[in-house]
C-alpha cells in the first residue's frame, strides 16, 4: 500500500472516497475494447470522515470483498509545484522529501509522498519542476487496519486532481487540453500537455454562484450578481491560460471539457467566446456507463470517482 502506487489490474475495481464534507464508495467493471461500467454508487454526508475509520469502515466495507482502493478528496492531501534540485536521479525523491518537509502542515516524518516530475517540455531553459503529493500517514494506516478486520485488503491509495486528469485524457484528442469541474461552490481547472497535468488550479466560484440550479430546479438567468461572478470566473481561467502559454511555454490551450451539474446552459458558448477557447461540455455517460437512476443526473461527488475507472489504463 501507498500514495499514487501502481494499480493491480483487476477487471473490478472498488474505491472508497474520503473528502471534508463526505464518504463514498463505488464499484467499477472494466473490459478490454468497451467502455467501464458504474456497477454501485453510494454517497454519505460526514464530516472528518478521514479521522473516523472505526466509525466508518463498516460501512465503506459493505457490499464490498477483496482488494479495495482509497481514494483522497480536496484538503486531505497537499499537492505542490516545486523545482526539482540539480541532483542525480536516484537522489530526486530524497532531495524533494527534505525540500516539502518546510512546505507542509504536519510533520514530514508523519507524511507519505509521491513526486510526479513535469514533461521537460514544461520547464524550457528554467529549472526543472515536479508536483510532490503528500498526505497524513497516520490516518491512512488506521484505515488499512479497519479494512482489515473486515476482511479487506487496501491496494492503492490515490487523490482526486489525478482522476480529473484521467477524464480529461479520455475527453481530449489534442496535445494542449484541459478539463474545469464545475461543483456548486467552487470548480476545479486541470491544465494538460500531450496528457500529462501541468497545472491545477481550484477558484471559489461555483454553478450556485453562477445563478445555476441544481438538478431538482430550473436553471436560473445569469445577470447581476452572477453577471459579475462569471465575470471572475473568466479572469482566472485567463490567468491560467496565460500562465500556461507565456510561463510554461506550451502554447495555447486548445479545448476545455466542462463537466458537473447543470451542463450546458449555455456557459460554454459563454466561456468560448469570452476567451477564445473552444469549450465543450462532457457528460458523464460519454465515458462510463451508468446505472439507469444516474443517467443524465451526476451526483458531484461521483465525477472525481469516475476518473478511478481510467486509473492505469493506457490511452
Amino acid at each position: 500500500m501507498g500514495l499514487l502506487s501502481p494499480i493491480r489490474r483487476n477487471k473490478r475495481q472498488q474505491w472508497i472516497y474520503l473528502t471534508e464534507e463526505g464518504i463514498g464508495r463505488a464499484s467499477f467493471q472494466s473490459s478490454a475494447n468497451a467502455m467501464p461500467r458504474l456497477h454501485r454508487f453510494d454517497w454519505k454526508v460526514e464530516s472528518d470522515a478521514v479521522n473516523r475509520p472505526g466509525e466508518l469502515a463498516g460501512w465503506a466495507a459493505e457490499k464490498a470483498s477483496g482488494p479495495v482502493n482509497l481514494l483522497l478528496g480536496e484538503g486531505l492531501y497537499q499537492m505542490l509545484m516545486v523545482d526539482v534540485p540539480d541532483v542525480p536521479a536516484e537522489e530526486i525523491e530524497s532531495a524533494l522529501r527534505l525540500k516539502s518537509a518546510d512546505l507542509i502542515s504536519y510533520d514530514i516524518e508523519d507524511a507519505t509522498l509521491d513526486v510526479i516530475l513535469l514533461p521537460t517540455d514544461a520547464y524550457r531553459g528554467r529549472l526543472r519542476m515536479a508536483f510532490v503529493i503528500a498526505a497524513m500517514k497516520s490516518p491512512l494506516r488506521q484505515w488499512a487496519l479497519e479494512l482489515a478486520k473486515r476482511g479487506l485488503t487496501l491496494n492503492v491509495i490515490d487523490v482526486d486532481q489525478l482522476q480529473l486528469r484521467n477524464l480529461a485524457i479520455r475527453s481530449q484528442q489534442r496535445h494542449q487540453s484541459g478539463l474545469l469541474h464545475l461543483g456548486p461552490d467552487r470548480c476545479r481547472l486541470v491544465l494538460l500537455y500531450e496528457n500529462e497535468l501541468v497545472l491545477s488550479r481550484q477558484f471559489d466560484i461555483g454553478y450556485q454562484s453562477l445563478g445555476m440550479s441544481g438538478p431538482d430546479e430550473p436553471a436560473l438567468t445569469l445577470e447581476g450578481q452572477d453577471d459579475i461572478q462569471l465575470e471572475s470566473l473568466v479572469l482566472e481561467l485567463r490567468r491560467s491560460f496565460d500562465y500556461y502559454e507565456s510561463q510554461l511555454g506550451l502554447g495555447s490551450i486548445g479545448e476545455v471539457s466542462l463537466i458537473g451539474w447543470p451542463g450546458d446552459v449555455g456557459l460554454t458558448a459563454s466561456l468560448g467566446e469570452k476567451l477564445g477557447v473552444r469549450f465543450q461540455p462532457l457528460r458523464a455517460e460519454d465515458l462510463i456507463l451508468l446505472p439507469d437512476p444516474l443517467e443524465g443526473v451526476v451526483p458531484d461527488p461521483l465525477i472525481p470517482m469516475l476518473g478511478t475507472a481510467f486509473r492505469g489504463v493506457a490511452v
